[in-house]
């Protein structure tokens, strides 16, 4: 058992996985599917990092998961399936009839600033790169605003985590990984809660339907 334990702590602070767990904790994040992405990165920043360096790599990797996962999106929108997969991401995600149109609107009204807001908002960030490709604005500006919305989203959750993780970083020292485990386990769980509250507000709205309207180009 102690060998097990001394290995799993061996893993856990091997920084190469740390960054590639966090790579693809953003990854998975950008797809739209219930995972607990964001709480992940507050874990990791709280538990994981050990001086500003740590922070500024794991940032890095994390943003940089969160730019590739995005740009699957944006892919898709450049084939012209945005409205398709928008249409298939409300449907996947168990949101109400009222998806499409609430996404379509917040990209009207903030633009380009949309991708950057889209990163804290849901419903927002899993429409906005489709959008984006299939015209709405050019890919220079994407890209831009892509990048500055994946490190300032990452920054955020993982400085917050070191910010307030002291007590998390000193449990870990006292006991080792399994606090650790413990919490991922919880996170694992959160998802449940997720599809169970979209499933009820489905239930009122109803399911979402497919639209054809599409966005003008913003050029």
């Amino acid at each position: 058992m102690a060998t097990w334990s001394a290995g799993l702590d061996a893993l856990i602070h091997d920084r190469s996985l740390v960054h590639l767990g966090l790579f693809l904790a953003a990854l998975i994040d950008a797809t739209g599917l219930p995972f607990p992405g964001r709480a992940l990165l507050v874990a990791a920043g709280a538990t994981m990092a050990t001086g500003w360096m740590d922070v500024a790599t794991m940032t890095l990797a994390a943003a940089l998961g969160a730019i590739v996962g995005d740009h699957v999106w944006y892919a898709a929108g450049r084939l012209g399936a945005g409205d398709r997969i928008t249409a298939l991401y409300c449907r996947l995600s168990l949101a109400s009839g009222r998806c499409q149109q609430r996404a379509r609107s917040r990209f009207e009204r903030f633009g380009p600033l949309a991708i950057v807001i889209g990163r804290f908002v849901a419903g927002v960030r899993f429409v906005a790169a489709p959008l984006a490709g299939g015209g709405a604005i050019s890919y220079p500006r994407y890209l831009l605003y892509e990048i500055v919305g994946a490190l300032v989203w990452s920054g955020a959750l993982i400085v917050l985590g070191y910010a307030l993780g002291a007590p998390g970083r000193a449990l870990m020292a006292r006991y080792g990984s399994g606090p650790i485990l413990v919490i991922l386990t919880a996170l694992a769980l959160a998802p449940l809660v997720i599809v169970l509250a979209r499933l009820l507000r489905r239930r009122r709205h109803g399911p979402a339907a497919a639209s054809s309207t599409r966005l003008v180009s913003r050029g």
